[in-house]
């Protein structure tokens, strides 16, 4: 049985990690820091001199820990990175950005040295979540054809996926017309309801709420200016953190996933997708590769004006969008106007939205299994070992 290490704690990880952190391929077996650490090594010093100093003192542990506990292959998780590992590894990220931990201003320290980093012998596979994340990597970074090579996008996966029909049974019919928004189960404060889309949600629901009969599912936080949505009738405000019974529960009783985020999400589409339902987003990102346009849903597209592309005319990064200052944007009308036609679209032709649902989890099903997932994790771990047993 080879061992891999995450560099994650396993009650502490995200959730999309929680989803294959139990299931390791055939032949392996999984390990968190937690199996080793009785403390937490990971802190956000002050300063940058400070953080480098814990980095060092950091990787040290967890390669001495590796090393003592016969650990073949160490997997770092969200663009956590090693100097000089004399073990191999393995990396994933979700976008660029990870690298320098989201501080956007050592992006220019990012751009010099990263292209170093990923060429070091002993990482042997960098692993974007998603396909646009591994042509965003090199967009941004000059990298060589032994790092490209390096590259492999393997899909975020859900490990439990129902049937089709199973869900049908469960769903919970209403008379109206139901869409669901939720944020992360990770976090839940207030400026996410801002980055997945909340404020853009609030004014298609003003237009949309006069033409068509429709009840509105929120679980987010919901910032004062947006108290009145809490008095609405139509609306469901769901604020606290749920558990797993009452998270189906919303998801069984809604027509149509609303998610018109300034970047792309977890887990939230798949969730949707376990569902049975279409899904209604914005054309960032990796958004296409999980909503395909007219298929499972519909994209709409943010004016280039929007402050989701401030990280390229601030820093200059490139093809990342980002919520963290979604507080701020000025909402086009055209975007407005778009998604309230292509929600009212749906509300009122059930064909096409079934036959959206349908698509839903026929691509969840092709794309996005644990089994998918693993065989692609089994390739590379044992093409680690092997090549590592002829050295």
């Amino acid at each position: 049985m080879k061992k891999i290490l995450f560099t994650l704690y396993k009650n502490r990880s995200h959730s999309l990690y929680k989803e294959f952190i139990d299931n390791p391929p055939e032949g392996y077996q999984y390990f968190t820091l937690d199996d080793f650490f009785d403390y937490f090594i990971f802190d956000k010093p002050a300063n940058l001199f400070l953080d480098i100093k814990r980095k060092i003192e950091r990787d040290k542990k967890i390669i001495e820990a590796a090393k003592k506990n016969g650990i073949d292959i160490i997997y770092c998780s969200d663009g956590l990175f090693f100097l000089n590992s004399p073990i191999p590894w393995v990396m994933d990220l979700e976008h660029v950005t990870g690298l320098i931990s989201n501080c956007y201003k050592l992006w220019k320290i990012g751009k010099l040295i990263m292209p170093i980093i990923l060429s070091q012998k002993n990482l042997k596979y960098i692993i974007p979540w998603t396909k646009t994340g591994a042509n965003v990597l090199e967009d941004n970074f000059k990298i060589n054809d032994s790092v490209r090579k390096k590259i492999k996008p393997i899909n975020l996966c859900l490990k439990k996926i129902y049937d089709y029909g199973y869900i049908e049974k469960k769903k919970i019919k209403g008379v109206k017309f139901s869409i669901i928004f939720v944020t992360s189960v990770n976090y839940n404060g207030e400026d996410e309801f801002y980055a997945k889309g909340g404020a853009i949600i609030a004014e298609v629901f003003k237009k949309i709420n006069t033409k068509v009969d429709i009840r509105l599912i929120l679980r987010s936080k919901i910032p004062k200016e947006f108290d009145y949505l809490k008095k609405d009738p139509s609306v469901e405000v769901y604020e606290e953190t749920l558990n797993d019974d009452e998270f189906q529960n919303l998801f069984l009783g809604a027509d149509l996933f609303f998610y018109p985020g300034y970047q792309s999400p977890g887990m939230a589409f798949l969730d949707a997708m376990n569902y049975n339902l279409p899904i209604v987003s914005t054309r960032v990102f990796a958004n296409p590769e999980m909503v395909r346009d007219g298929w499972n849903g519909f994209l709409v597209d943010f004016p280039i004006s929007s402050i989701a592309f401030y990280l390229t005319e601030e820093f200059n990064i490139k093809g990342v969008p980002s919520g963290i200052r979604a507080r701020e944007d000025k909402l086009s009308e055209k975007m407005i106007d778009d998604f309230a036609e292509k929600i009212i679209q749906l509300q009122k032709n059930r064909e096409v939205l079934e036959e959206m649902g349908v698509n839903s989890k026929k691509l969840l099903l092709n794309s996005f299994s644990l089994a998918k997932r693993n065989r692609a994790l089994e390739d590379i771990f044992n093409e680690i070992i092997n090549t590592n047993k002829k050295i």
